[in-house]
């Protein structure tokens, strides 16, 4: 029989593993006060913070490169976040419907990208955007004209398939397990009563996924929204594909003015929040916990 520890010992445990996270949460909540605090200061990383009050704020709302980096952001948001959705969620039907070592290497395939440096991923995509790259090649070779898929034009567009590439992979494997939890039971209810394939996935599969969906859009959305190291390695400075987070680290640590990148971090913040508030608003109308 096992010793039955006294009251007093088990509260001593609980202290003991509570004691590491709550140091950990402490010092990220200090840091977000220190960070606020920051933001209304002049601060070059060499002389003394100065106090200037919502002068950092106030400068963000004329600052042009600051809203053509929220452009930008709102643009790699709307592209790849429905995007890595659809093809995670067409990839992870594949997967469950595979058996084998066939499932295996669909797994493999699809996650590979996700486990990968983003620096290793980015330089990669630049030999295959390059002029004589792998894309345009295949397209002389059908015959069709070569693209400058880092101009000005087509920069963010390919900045959003790097991403897209990259993501949809995790996504696959949260919506395997959501497939996985799907009780057999519903479809085989439903082929009985002469539903076929597609009227059992979008009357079956689709609204019991709906709680996994809602969990991977509001990742996947803060994710987009702190792009930064896809567009730093494929497209350096450029304004065609300034992200906030980019600008952010282009005013702490190019131009030294760590106030004013203080104050665009918790624009940022406050942009995450907003959007997710808003997509928790939204479920009740469309997502559906009943089993």
């Amino acid at each position: 029989m096992s010793q039955i520890k006294s009251p007093k010992a088990t509260v001593i445990w609980i202290l003991v593993f509570l004691f590491p996270p709550t140091i950990g949460l402490g010092l990220v909540y200090y840091s977000a006060v220190q960070g606020l605090t920051m933001g209304f200061t002049n601060w070059n990383m060499i002389s003394s913070p100065k106090w200037i009050g919502f002068k950092n704020f106030g400068q963000i709302w004329n600052d042009y490169r600051f809203w053509a980096s929220v452009s930008n952001t709102l643009v790699i948001v709307l592209v790849t976040v429905p995007a890595q959705i659809g093809l995670g969620l067409l990839a992870a039907v594949l997967v469950h419907r595979t058996k084998g070592k066939t499932s295996t290497i669909l797994r493999f395939v699809y996650f590979y990208p996700t486990t990968c440096s983003v620096v290793a991923l980015g330089l990669m995509w630049l030999f295959i955007y390059d002029a004589g790259g792998l894309l345009n090649q295949g397209l002389e070779f059908v015959g069709l004209e070569s693209v400058r898929w880092l101009g000005y034009g087509n920069a963010l567009l390919s900045v959003c398939i790097l991403i897209i590439w990259t993501g949809f992979g995790y996504i696959s494997l949260i919506y395997v397990a959501g497939l996985a939890a799907i009780p057999e039971q519903y479809y085989e209810a439903a082929h009985l009563d002469g539903a076929n394939s597609w009227q059992q996935f979008f009357n079956i599969t689709l609204p019991m996924l709906t709680p996994t969906t809602f969990f991977l859009i509001i990742v996947t959305t803060i994710g987009a929204m702190q792009t930064f190291g896809q567009v730093y390695i494929i497209n350096g400075r450029a304004d065609s594909t300034l992200t906030i987070v980019q600008y952010i680290y282009e005013k702490a640590f190019t131009q030294f003015n760590m106030g004013y990148a203080a104050a665009l971090s918790w624009i940022l913040i406050s942009f995450i929040l907003i959007l997710t508030v808003i997509q928790v608003r939204l479920q009740r109308y469309w997502v559906s916990y009943d089993i």
